[in-house]
């Protein structure tokens, strides 16, 4: 990957962790459930001395923590061995950081140390969320939008943004939900299928089972304001089967980074036939390699009641 600036937050993981850090804050778990929420999140980088990232991950941890007023003893330890050991320097000349560079980048954490070092050993009171979000979505479930040219509401757009009496949809997508989880139990995510072409009008129950003009996979999440916004009706709820989905759409990540960074899947909802961009998945060994996929199953396929 190669190293490409002396601050901490110069490479893409440590931007992407300190997101993951500020939404694991917002959830009432104690200082102990937050850093192993963390520390499942990246488990290699958190675990493996020899990750590229395993330096940069504790400092992360170490420098949000500071900042936010979160204590842990475990968090300030790594950081301060990870400091007085070299590793995060041996790593960034591994990674071709050169020696000025190196120099500035020690600066830096020769002040994250002092800061670490002068830390209250006691954590400051810190807003919380009271409840995890709901789900609005179904496993299996159907359902359908209003389009206009394809585009979608803007569920960002409130009353006073959006003049809904002068927006008029010329037809309906479709986004069949394949799967969800919650990042930390409180944060949901979804996996979802979208139509590749919009309908006069919502299809019965009985006409969906054999739709199979689906996209691939999208991710997302969808609070349920957003849901009412994006002015979804349920079509139908199908019982499709886990391992179905597995067998037509292998090497399917997570969309945990979606939830903690709040990416709505409005964003992947938009109705078009354009070609779709080839996904890739990393090897155990590093590599990348393309995904081929079988033929889009239909509804009725990811039940296993056809082939």
């Amino acid at each position: 990957m190669g190293a490409w600036g002396v601050g901490l937050y110069s490479g893409d993981f440590a931007l992407d962790l300190r997101a993951v850090v500020a939404a694991v804050a917002r959830v009432p778990l104690d200082e102990d459930a937050m850093v192993q929420a963390l520390c499942d999140t990246e488990a290699s980088a958190a675990e493996n001395p020899t990750d590229e990232d395993h330096a940069v991950f504790w400092l992360v941890l170490a420098d949000q923590f500071e900042k936010r007023g979160i204590f842990s003893a475990r968090v300030r330890d790594m950081a301060l061995a990870v400091i007085d050991g070299g590793e995060d320097a041996a790593m960034m000349q591994k990674l071709g950081m050169k020696a000025p560079d190196l120099r500035k980048r020690a600066a830096k954490l020769t002040e994250l140390r002092a800061r670490l070092v002068a830390q209250a050993a006691a954590s400051k009171p810190r807003t919380t969320m009271k409840a995890p979000v709901p789900y609005v979505f179904d496993v299996g479930g159907v359902y359908a939008y209003p389009t206009l040219g394809g585009e979608v509401i803007n569920p960002y757009f409130g009353p006073k943004r959006f003049d809904r009496a002068a927006w008029h949809p010329d037809g309906f997508g479709l986004m069949l939900v394949i799967g969800r989880g919650s990042a930390f139990g409180y944060l949901p995510w979804y996996r979802a299928l979208v139509s590749r072409e919009a309908f006069p009008s919502i299809p019965d129950r009985s006409a969906l089972a054999g739709e199979n003009r689906w996209s691939l996979p999208v991710h997302g999440t969808c609070d349920p304001a957003h849901f009412r916004r994006l002015e979804f009706a349920a079509a139908g709820v199908f019982p499709v089967d886990p391992a179905r989905v597995d067998h037509f759409f292998p090497h399917l990540a997570p969309g945990t980074a979606y939830a903690v960074n709040g990416i709505s899947i409005a964003n992947r909802m938009r109705i078009t036939s354009r070609p779709e961009p080839g996904r890739h998945w990393r090897r155990p060994d590093g590599r990348l390699e393309r995904i081929v996929y079988p033929q889009r199953p239909t509804i009725a396929q990811l039940m296993g009641s056809s082939d």
